[in-house]
């Protein structure tokens, strides 16, 4: 008898070692398997107002007049400024929303006797009805960089208004602000490029809206446009 239990202590013993041994690397895999991550809400725009629920069929043409920038913002950023431009025009005709007219300071030079002109300022007088006369179009866009940093984190602001030209009537208008620093643009802008352009790059890498202008700039567009009152 005292063999008998001794011998089955001994495999009592040796089964427990072994079941804490199999619950250590249970344990161990388990916490080398790392957590999902809690998904972060996407930054959405908020900070916009539209005068119409649709575009009315007649608002056909419109004229969009050259990036403003304040002076200080502009200094040692030109390049990224007149890329910026660019970026503004191409994003607008994907909306399809309306026909683009782009104004460059000599056009506007012509129509109004001034290179530029600035929605924060007395506007000319004759400004709308030269655009509607001159150029046909049904409304104008101002556009503003308001804020500007070409290096990580990334930063850009802007504000765009849509102007009727017989009503002189603002039919839209944004003013909003993208940190790629804060969590919730950094999602938005990498939820962008996954859906919208990884498809053009070989190496398909959220992190390369987050680190080139025009692509951050694209982004930022993409989602100030996507406000505007849609066609009926």
């Amino acid at each position: 008898m005292m063999i008998e239990s001794t011998n089955h202590r001994r495999k009592v013993t040796a089964w427990s070692r072994g079941g804490a041994f199999l619950l250590l690397i249970v344990l161990t895999a388990c916490s080398s398997i790392p957590l999902p991550q809690p998904k972060v809400e996407p930054f959405r725009p908020s900070n916009f107002s539209a005068s119409r629920t649709h575009l009315a069929p007649e608002l056909v043409h419109v004229a969009v007049l050259p990036l403003e920038s304040s002076s200080s913002l502009a200094h040692g950023q030109d390049a990224t400024l007149n890329l910026l431009e660019k970026v503004l025009i191409s994003e607008i005709l994907k909306t399809r929303s309306f026909a683009v007219k782009p104004v460059d300071g000599r056009m506007l030079m012509s129509l109004v006797n001034r290179r530029s002109v600035s929605v924060n300022e007395p506007l000319p007088p004759t400004l709308f009805e030269a655009v509607a006369g001159q150029l046909d179009c049904q409304a104008v866009l101002f556009s503003e960089i308001t804020a500007l940093r070409a290096m990580a984190p990334l930063k850009m602001g802007w504000h765009l208004k849509l102007v009727d030209t017989q009503r002189l009537e603002t039919i839209w208008e944004i003013d909003e602000f993208f940190d790629a620093g804060n969590i919730h643009v950094a999602s938005a802008a990498e939820e962008y490029y996954q859906t919208q352009l990884s498809a053009g790059f070989r190496k398909p890498d959220p992190e390369l809206v987050l680190a080139s202008p025009r692509l951050y700039g694209q982004y930022a567009l993409h989602a100030i446009l996507s406000t505007l009152p849609p066609r009926k």
